[in-house]
């Protein structure tokens, strides 16, 4: 209740992509603080910086006036997801991640990238320079 409270107030004016990546950064996190200790502190701690860079970038992103620095924001933003998407394949492969939790976040990433996209082409579009 409190958490879906929070969520309502907290991130209404919020872009949906920044409360959607939200969602996928904190479950990612509640799985990463079970990975085994030897993979939490190098593997984890990687994908934890990682979804913390993008986070960053995508608030730079919303609040950056220029388009041509969105559209940078943006790329590298791909790029991170990319990344992140080989390290989840990998905590998959390693057995940190049940293949339940790898499927989750495959879709949370696969549909994060996608408003990525469409923010991306929404850029590149005639009507913005």
């Amino acid at each position: 209740m409190w958490d879906l409270y929070l969520k309502e107030t907290l991130m209404a004016k919020d872009l949906t992509i920044l409360s959607d990546f939200y969602d996928l950064m904190k479950y990612m996190t509640e799985r990463i603080e079970k990975f085994p200790r030897h993979h939490r502190y190098s593997l984890g701690l990687s994908m934890e910086n990682r979804l913390q860079q993008i986070l960053g970038a995508l608030i730079r992103a919303k609040y950056t006036g220029a388009h041509e620095s969105k559209r940078l924001l943006l790329a590298d933003v791909n790029i991170e997801l990319e990344v992140l998407r080989y390290q989840a394949r990998l905590a998959l492969e390693c057995r940190c991640l049940a293949p339940n939790s790898h499927a989750h976040a495959a879709k949370l990433l696969e549909w994060v990238g996608a408003q990525v996209g469409g923010w991306l082409r929404s850029l590149r579009s005639p009507s913005n320079p």
